[in-house]
């Protein structure tokens, strides 16, 4: 994984040329039809597992990574992370699709800006009304609050 920093905004990664396998593409659409958002806490992480699942199939991830949750539904999710020497993701906090696909992206082997530009021009191209939606803090996307 490369050492390259962090964007300093998400407008300089978003690349609507960008292409993603067909079958990323029909596991985020798969994905969101299931209202990641939506169920109890632990069927939110079922769905969350099984789009990691169908993603490690899609880049033939061998040993796939493992995924792992402390979430509490108010914390920001910043504090998620990737383990090299464990070969493991850690979602933390509130669960934010952006920051799974950027976590993904490092198991991937991508640095900081490249881990960026995946997840945000990904959750653009799957979810482009909530794109918009979303205000912009640095590199991160920030859902809007709800009834906004």
């Amino acid at each position: 994984m490369s050492n390259d920093p962090y964007p300093e905004t998400v407008a300089e990664v978003i690349d609507d040329s960008l292409t993603f396998k067909p079958a990323v593409l029909a596991a985020l659409t798969r994905f969101k039809a299931t209202h990641p958002w939506r169920g109890t806490l632990d069927e939110q992480h079922a769905k969350f597992k099984a789009l990691h699942a169908e993603l490690c199939a899609a880049y033939s991830l061998n040993p796939p990574p493992r995924l792992v949750f402390g979430n509490d539904h108010a914390s920001c999710s910043g504090t998620s992370c990737f383990i090299p020497a464990m070969n493991t993701i850690v979602l933390r906090g509130k669960l934010s699709v952006v920051t799974f696909l950027h976590e993904f992206a490092h198991a991937r082997g991508k640095g900081e800006r490249g881990a960026a530009t995946f997840s945000i021009n990904l959750f653009k191209r799957v979810w482009p009304i909530l794109f918009a939606r979303c205000s912009h803090d640095g590199h991160m996307l920030r859902a809007p609050r709800r009834g906004s």
